[in-house]
């Protein structure tokens, strides 16, 4: 059985990855400066597939993209549709600067490392990333890794209350 916690980490996840997938895939360069231009096939797409999710795509294309804008566009995004609507306030900035929350994101990190080569091949779709992430998840050595990163004591610095 999943637990309220599972479901608000599941919920934020699926953001940050939607906004990594476009980043992956629609990026451009134009005088120096990086840009997320997503077609609007895959505007589309994603209102038919994640209409929760699709207005921070709408929002984020065509604009300009740095570290710092992105990880303030979602995070602006993920307090606006959760904190206080969907989840009592303050339980995203608490999952936020969760261990499991961290986990799943390191997780995806590794993730993604790992299969950088295959993702670039093609276009895959964001739900095609969500499949690939949840079953790699279900592998038998993911999984002992996983219970290895639960039980072990956090890190030093992962006592930090931010994780941006």
């Amino acid at each position: 059985m999943i637990d309220q916690d599972e479901i608000i980490i599941k919920d934020i996840f699926r953001v940050f990855i939607l906004e990594h997938w476009a980043r992956f895939y629609f990026t451009k360069e134009r005088d120096g400066k990086t840009f997320l231009e997503i077609p609007e096939e895959e505007l589309e797409q994603c209102r038919k597939a994640h209409p929760d999710l699709a207005p921070l795509l709408e929002e984020s294309t065509g604009k300009e993209l740095t570290y710092e804008s992105s990880c303030q566009n979602v995070g602006a995004f993920v307090c606006r549709i959760f904190d206080g609507e969907k989840y009592p306030p303050g339980k995203v900035s608490r999952t936020l600067d969760s261990r499991p929350f961290r986990i799943e994101m390191h997780l995806f990190s590794l993730w993604l490392q790992g299969h950088e080569g295959y993702l670039e091949q093609k276009l895959l779709s964001f739900d095609d990333w969500l499949e690939m992430f949840v079953n790699w998840k279900q592998m038998d050595q993911v999984k002992d890794f996983i219970a290895k990163l639960q039980q072990s004591p956090p890190a030093e610095g992962s006592k930090a209350k931010t994780t941006h």
